[in-house]
Parts: structure tokens; C-alpha cells; sequence
């Protein structure tokens, strides 16, 4: 498995450059609009396709035949996938938390700040493991495509208004963790469901 996941990361290695790239130059160079709590949308966006990507680059250099005559498994292959896109969100995540709580508002609005940065890793967990489960499914491109568009409108929909109100009523900053934590165990669930479905 690690030999895959460094492949992963040595195929990929321009795309997590400019992302890593992108995050350092806003942590550094402070531009007026991008000066506020959207900035982790950034990530949100990245992984809303990071899945996608990855095996459209795995179609096109015909991937998937070469490593099928390995002495790997394929659920191997799915939890070297599954290390690589998380693990690429959570570094970009750590790069931009500095510049993220350095804002002027956030430590006027702290609790709220908090809310929606712990918002946004939930709304990139749930679209990963939603991307994985539908490229899992034996459906058409097509289908595949407007299964992922309501999926990212539901998830950011929900994810925020919950970790908002949460923001606005819990009087404890751990209630604020709970759906970051149910979206880190719904996508274990739906990890395991992909090993299935292999």
C-alpha cells in the first residue's frame, strides 16, 4: 500500500504543489478579498472534484489495467486512494488555519469562526467519501455527474446551517465538534461500504 500511495503522490505531485502553493501565497501575501472566513472554501472546492480527478488521470494513462496484474488487492488500491485524498484535504486544512483564525474577526466572532472552519472540513469529508461512493456505482457519466452536483449542494447546504446554529446556541465549544466527528465516522461507514461494493 505504500508503494501505491507514492505513486499517488509522485503522479500528483503538480497538483499538490499548486494547491499547497496557492494556500501558502494567501497565508503570506494578504490580499483584501480573500481576508475573510471563505477562504476555507478553497479546500471545500479542491475537494469537491480531488476523487474525480484522480481517476480520470487514472483512465487516461490506462492505470487501472497495469496495476489489476500487481499481487494487489483492489481494496489495497481503494485505501491508498482513500490515505492520499484525505490526507492531501488535512495538510491543506493545517497550511491554512494560521491565516484562517488571524483574521481581524476572528477573535471578535470566534466561536462563529470556529463553527464554520470545522463547517468546512465536514462539507470536504462528506464530499470525498460521497465522490468515492459514486465512482463505485455502475452508472453513466451522466448520472454520475448530477448524483455529485446535489450531493455538494446538500452537503455545504446542511453543513453550514448546522454548524451556524450550533455557533449561535451551543454553550459549550464541544458541541461545535459533534458533526465534524458524525461526518468522520458516516465516512468510515461509506469507506467500508466502497470495499463492498469492490
Amino acid at each position: 500500500m505504500r508503494a501505491l500511495l507514492l505513486q499517488r503522490i509522485v503522479v500528483q505531485k503538480w497538483t499538490i504543489l499548486f494547491t499547497m502553493t496557492i494556500c501558502l501565497l494567501l497565508h503570506f501575501v494578504h490580499l483584501p478579498f480573500v481576508d475573510s472566513p471563505s477562504i476555507g472554501l478553497f479546500v471545500v472546492v479542491i475537494s469537491a472534484n480531488i476523487v474525480d480527478n484522480l481517476y480520470k488521470g487514472d483512465r487516461q494513462v490506462k492505470w487501472t489495467m497495469y496495476v489489476n496484474t500487481l499481487p494487489l488487492s483492489k481494496k489495497t488500491q481503494l485505501q491508498s486512494d482513500f490515505l492520499f485524498c484525505y490526507g492531501l484535504i488535512a495538510l491543506l486544512f493545517i497550511i491554512l488555519a494560521p491565516m484562517y483564525f488571524s483574521q481581524p474577526d476572528a477573535s471578535e466572532n470566534f466561536i462563529e469562526h470556529l463553527a464554520m472552519y470545522f463547517a468546512y472540513i465536514s462539507s470536504a469529508s462528506f464530499l470525498i467519501c460521497s465522490q468515492f461512493y459514486i465512482q463505485h456505482l455502475d452508472e453513466t457519466e451522466r448520472m454520475r455527474m448530477v448524483r455529485m452536483l446535489t450531493a455538494i449542494v446538500l452537503i455545504i447546504l446542511l453543513n453550514f446551517v448546522i454548524h451556524y446554529y450550533l455557533s449561535l446556541v451551543a454553550a459549550n465549544l464541544i458541541i461545535l465538534f459533534i458533526p465534524t466527528l458524525v461526518s468522520i465516522l458516516i465516512t468510515f461507514l461509506v469507506f467500508h461500504k466502497c470495499l463492498y461494493l469492490y
